[in-house]
C-alpha cells in the first residue's frame, strides 16, 4: 500500500490560504481553492468562485478564456460548415455543374446554425455550465 504521507503531499494546495485541501477550482481564474476560500453559493450562484476573483469583481470570462475553453464547440461549428459547403466544390471537380445560387441556402443555413452557439458562448461568459462547479 502507499504511504499516507505521500498521498497528502500529492494533494493540491489552495492558492489563497495554502491549505492542502484544494478540492475546488475557480471557474474564472482556474486556480485550485479550498472550500474556506470559496465564495458562498448564495452569493455566486451555481458558479465556483474564489475570494480573489470576488474581491476583484470578476463576473465574466475574457474572450480569450472563453475561446480556449470552448474550442471543441468551434470545431463542431467548423465541421458542420465544411459538411454543408464543401460538397459543392467536390461536385464541380467531378464534372457535375452546380448553379452558383446553390451557395445562398448553404450560407443561410450556416448563419442559422451559428446563432445558438453564439448565445451559448455569451451565456457561458457569465455563468458556468452545470458540470464545471
Amino acid at each position: 500500500m502507499g504511504d499516507p504521507k505521500s498521498s497528502l503531499q500529492k494533494q493540491d494546495r489552495c492558492t489563497i490560504c495554502g491549505s492542502r485541501f484544494a478540492e475546488k477550482k475557480c471557474y474564472y481564474c482556474e486556480s485550485r481553492i479550498c472550500t474556506s476560500c470559496m465564495v458562498p453559493v448564495e452569493v455566486s450562484g451555481s458558479t465556483t468562485k474564489c475570494l480573489t476573483c470576488d474581491r476583484n469583481k470578476v463576473n465574466r470570462l475574457s474572450l480569450v478564456q472563453m475561446l480556449k475553453r470552448n474550442y471543441y464547440l468551434f470545431a463542431i461549428i467548423v465541421a458542420f460548415w465544411l459538411f454543408t459547403v464543401f460538397p459543392i466544390p467536390f461536385l464541380h471537380l467531378a464534372g457535375i455543374e452546380v448553379d452558383p445560387s446553390a451557395f445562398q441556402p448553404v450560407l443561410i443555413a450556416t448563419g442559422a446554425m451559428t446563432i445558438p452557439f453564439v448565445f451559448l458562448f455569451l451565456a457561458w461568459q457569465r455563468k458556468a455550465p452545470r458540470g464545471s462547479s
